[in-house]
């Protein structure tokens, strides 16, 4: 399996991962950068991502703070995705992977290559770490019993293009 190097993780894929009890996935990742703004965002489950190897909490610059108060101030998003933009270009990492559509607006608009916990199914069965059944029943279940915003027109999608893998 090919594992992703490097990537910068704002709170959502954590969160949706974890409500459809799917954090396995992320040993898809060999290095997963957040920054203390997204671990203290995680809440009740910060202490199963502390004892994940390939999680990493890492402290803003001082300059990156500032860049963190800059991208709030111009754009609609939260502390903890503004906070892992920063991260990301003080890390030189330019994957990012959020749930959150102003997150993946402004994440582009700052060059990052954007995607979302889809996108970590899909890889997870690309790379056969999941099966075609496991993928279609991770999506149903995000769409079901998650809080990720799936539309129904989405989750479709998804299921199609997973069974024509």
């Amino acid at each position: 399996m090919a594992k992703i190097d490097k990537s910068i993780f704002d709170t959502g894929p954590f969160i949706h991962l974890n409500e459809v009890d799917q954090f396995k996935l992320l040993a898809l990742f060999k290095e997963i950068n957040i920054p203390n703004e997204v671990a203290d965002e995680l809440g009740h489950i910060r202490p199963n991502v502390q004892k994940m190897k390939n999680v990493l909490i890492k402290s803003l610059e001082p300059k990156n703070k500032d860049y963190t108060k800059y991208i709030l101030e111009q754009y609609d998003i939260q502390l903890g995705e503004a906070a892992a933009i920063s991260l990301a270009k003080q890390q030189k990492i330019g994957l990012f992977f959020t749930d959150d559509l102003g997150a993946r607006e402004t994440g582009t608009l700052f060059g990052l290559e954007v995607h979302g916990t889809l996108a970590i199914v899909t890889r997870s069965l690309r790379e056969s770490s999941i099966t075609k059944k496991d993928a279609i029943t991770i999506i149903s279940r995000l769409y079901d019993d998650s809080s990720l915003f799936l539309s129904r027109d989405l989750r479709d999608w998804a299921i199609k293009e997973i069974e024509k893998f």
